[in-house]
């Protein structure tokens, strides 16, 4: 039986991966689906996805962008989370700079570079009138890495998803000074270079029961609200209002547009360089 290896971070958006494969629900189309979490964010997954190691992975919409604007050979597939994601902009616990005006030229804790983290830095600090450099940067991995860097005035601000980082606020490791909503949707599909050249039917079909399951914990959110409670560490309100807030499509969909739009914000913002046809991004 054929293997096809998904990777994505250890969110609840991947909940409809991680039951599907559980339930082996995609063995009468002869393939047997493995999920991977990776702490490094989309960073570290289109990392995987140039170099064979995944075949697909659900990447940040503005970091799989990005990678294929800067010469990626990854390609995107389909959208995968429609609602945006919402980012808390977090400090240390002690940290004196407690409101975002008093953030300008401190330095962020990212996954790594051309992660979600980096890019959303940069669209808060268009929002404040800031300008970043390199050196404003501080690679840390993901979580683990920001809980150990903050404190030690390593760097000083670090956005994650805001239901993710919550047990770390309600346990005084992070501070959350405000939030910054991605002006766009929130992950797409991406697949290693070549994969739906090949086998793009076959990915159609797999994809399309994923959605099935994520329609299954929409429908059910009691039960979804245990899960993410008991995998995640939410507190049962965050769980309830995380699920009232995301959007799985039922359907395999691009919006150019959409994408369109993304690219030109990643031009705006100086992540890439020119601008990329939508039909080059899929």
């Amino acid at each position: 039986m054929r293997v096809l290896r998904v990777g994505g971070v250890h969110e609840p958006f991947n909940l409809p991966w991680l039951r599907a494969f559980e339930e082996n629900a995609f063995a009468h189309l002869g393939v047997e689906v493995t999920f991977t979490n990776f702490d490094g964010g989309t960073g570290a997954l289109v990392g995987a996805l140039e170099d064979g190691a995944i075949d697909l992975a659900t990447v940040l919409t503005e970091g799989g962008v990005t990678a294929i604007g800067r010469g990626s050979r990854i390609r995107l597939h389909s959208a995968f989370v429609t609602s945006p994601l919402r980012w808390g902009i977090h400090v240390a616990a002690k940290a004196t700079q407690n409101n975002i005006a008093k953030l300008e030229d401190k330095k962020f804790a990212i996954s790594r570079f051309g992660s979600g983290s980096e890019l959303m830095a940069y669209e808060l600090a268009n929002q404040q009138g800031w300008k970043l450099n390199d050196t404003q940067f501080v690679v840390v991995g993901g979580i683990d890495g920001a809980v150990e860097a903050l404190p030690k005035h390593k760097a000083h601000i670090f956005l994650w998803e805001r239901f993710v980082t919550a047990p770390l606020v309600e346990q005084g490791v992070f501070a959350r000074i405000g939030e910054i909503p991605s002006p766009w949707p929130s992950f797409y599909t991406a697949a290693r270079p070549g994969l739906l050249d090949r086998d793009r039917l076959l990915i159609d079909a797999v994809i399309d029961i994923m959605f099935g399951y994520a329609a299954e914990l929409v429908t059910h959110p009691e039960s979804t609200i245990d899960l993410i409670v008991d995998r995640y560490g939410m507190s049962r309100h965050d769980a309830r209002t995380w699920l009232q807030g995301v959007e799985w499509p039922s359907t395999t969909m691009v919006d150019t547009d959409v994408l369109d739009a993304v690219v030109a914000r990643m031009v705006e913002l100086g992540r890439i360089e020119e601008a990329v046809p939508a039909i080059d991004l899929v």
